[in-house]
């Protein structure tokens, strides 16, 4: 942890936290106190599993502190990068908290990364308890599906060449943080492909 230079102060992360959330929902002082508090540190080094294939039970809601994750599954004995997640975003084993059916894909850590977790079962739990939890819920499942459907818009209906020119207006800061192997298999093309695009670019 200290190779990151991140402070332990829990609170601060927290309160991090808190403010991302209130571009989501306007959630009552104690109430948001009691969600917050479900949240605790976790460290993942570089190039470890943070979710595996079939993870059924003890799943979490991530917060990314400080660090990048790369989500892809194994097709053909190819990895094939379905997303990459950075500072200051969630992520969740979705797939099989919302059916009930195992997981095929992998959340790898690319860089040591520091994250808030919270047990998703507590945050059901309160969710079931307060209403504007719940909302909350609710409002940050519509951003991310709304996140996903464009990326799915994307990658059946626009060429090699708008797919890179989104890539580098949305998730510039990555780009050198990632290898070009992922990052070809992210906008479903050819490495050749991606690098006749970074030369033209």
């Amino acid at each position: 942890m200290a190779a990151m230079n991140i402070t332990n102060d829990i609170e601060f992360h927290r309160n991090t936290l808190r403010n991302i959330i209130s571009q989501f929902a306007d959630i009552p002082q104690s109430q948001l106190d009691e969600f917050l508090n479900l949240f605790y540190l976790e460290f993942y080094p570089k190039k470890s599993i943070i979710i595996a294939p079939n993870n059924i039970i003890g799943n979490k809601c991530y917060f990314i502190i400080k660090g990048l994750v790369r989500i892809y599954y194994m097709a053909n004995e190819k990895e094939i990068t379905s997303d990459f997640k950075e500072d200051s975003t969630f992520f969740i084993n979705g797939y099989t908290l919302f059916t009930g059916i195992p997981n095929i894909d992998y959340y790898e850590a690319l860089e040591d990364t520091f994250c808030l977790a919270a047990d998703y079962e507590s945050i059901d739990k309160l969710a079931k308890k307060y209403h504007p939890i719940e909302h909350l819920g609710r409002k940050m499942i519509e951003f991310y599906y709304a996140s996903l459907l464009k990326s799915n818009y994307n990658s059946l209906f626009l060429s090699a060449e708008e797919r890179y020119t989104v890539f580098l207006k949305d998730r510039i800061s990555i780009l050198n943080l990632v290898s070009l192997r992922h990052v070809a298999t992210y906008l479903g093309i050819a490495p050749e492909t991606l690098s006749r695009l970074r030369s033209k670019f």
